[in-house]
């Protein structure tokens, strides 16, 4: 049975309004991407509600096209796809799809392909890209506009190449398995890759229609629960850092102090942390090193590898100094081949013991291939 919602008039009287499915996806597309706050970004984070821009409909990602491609406040890509509850297609073929388009983004698109395609498609709705984007970040008046776009886009790029993205799925109603499944993937993800579900209903009556969003899918950690003002980067922080014995934290800063110093990006996840680097080749941060525990074990391995050039294509120069960051431990006894995602990762694996005891070999390695990054 339909759902009804009442609306009460000046006289005291309520009006039902009865639920109604989209009679195309075509209308549901287009309200989102006209107004991207029906996502409800308020739900999703009650202290800091998100925001969005949208960069483009029908964004082409490897002979496919995306729906939507929007952008929140924080410069976090958001990938939508926008369904009927009645397509069957958004139970399990989307799930794919969508995590395929995540696993190839970074790959495909770059920071400066996002603006352009926001900056084209923008003056196409008779639009001005700088207005946009200050209503998007609502800026103090004194603050260039030229300059937060640079910093907004650049951010953007960093946040593509680390996999800090946002995957919505969007339909007037979200079936159990979808739900279920997304509920799933939020536990699981890693790499700030974080998957909800957005169900938009609408109720038409005499003067016009009601919308109402609902987010699903959204997973409170304990740490999170405990610590509301404390933002998901943070927390995850403290989690990695907790897993460590005092001798692993105090390692583990000193490369991070050291990578930063570089110029290096910090990204973290929920196991571990990512280091990426700017490369003027590709306009991209590709990562150069990932730092994952595999358990809570103290003696836990740690994950000192690269993504596979097939996955994560790259010009020949540039795969050439990340390979010879993998190809500086192959002499090495305190590290055994990482095999635990072999069809994404190549590299090594070391234990916690080790890592503190070669923490200034494994430390100027980096800092030679980071450098040698820079010249390439």
């Amino acid at each position: 049975m339909a759902e009804k919602i009442y609306i009460r008039n000046a006289s005291g009287e309520l009006e039902p309004l009865e639920e109604k499915s989209f009679e195309t996806e075509g209308l549901l597309q287009e309200l989102i991407g006209q107004h991207p706050e029906l996502l409800a970004g308020e739900q999703m984070r009650p202290d800091d509600p998100l925001r969005w821009i949208l960069i483009k409909r029908e964004m082409p990602i490897e002979g496919w096209a995306l729906d939507h491609l929007l952008i929140d406040q924080h410069s976090r890509p958001t990938l939508v796809e926008v369904k009927r509850g009645s397509n069957r297609e958004i139970r399990r073929t989307i799930v794919g799809q969508m995590l395929d388009y995540a696993a190839t983004a970074a790959g495909v698109w770059s920071g400066d392909e996002m603006r352009r395609a926001f900056e084209e498609d923008v003056s196409k709705r008779g639009a001005g890209p700088l207005e946009e984007l200050r209503k998007l970040l609502q800026p103090d008046d004194e603050t260039d506009t030229e300059d937060l776009a640079d910093e907004f886009w650049e951010k953007a790029a960093t946040n593509l190449a680390a996999t800090q993205l946002r995957l919505l799925f969007v339909a007037d109603e979200i079936p159990p398995e979808l739900e279920r499944v997304v509920k799933f993937l939020n536990e699981q993800t890693r790499d700030n890759l974080e998957v909800l579900a957005v169900e938009v209903k609408q109720y038409p009556g005499q003067f016009g229609s009601a919308l109402v969003s609902k987010v699903i899918g959204q997973v409170e950690s304990k740490q999170s629960a405990q610590r509301p003002s404390v933002r998901r980067s943070e927390v995850r922080q403290e989690e990695v850092f907790g897993r460590c014995t005092p001798a692993g934290r105090k390692a583990l800063q000193t490369l991070l102090d050291a990578a930063q110093k570089a110029g290096a990006y910090t990204s973290w996840g929920n196991n571990g942390l990512t280091i990426s680097k700017y490369s003027s080749l590709t306009g991209r941060w590709p990562y150069v090193v990932r730092f994952n525990w595999w358990s809570e074990n103290d003696n836990a391995p740690l994950a000192l590898v690269m993504r596979r050039p097939e996955i994560y294509p790259l010009p020949p120069e540039l795969q050439a100094v990340l390979r010879k960051w993998t190809d500086k431990f192959k002499e090495d006894d305190f590290v055994v081949p990482f095999t635990e995602f072999p069809r994404y990762d190549v590299g090594w694996a070391v234990t916690e013991n080790d890592f503190v005891e070669h923490t200034d070999l494994i430390t100027s390695r980096l800092m030679e291939t980071l450098e040698e990054m820079s010249t390439v």
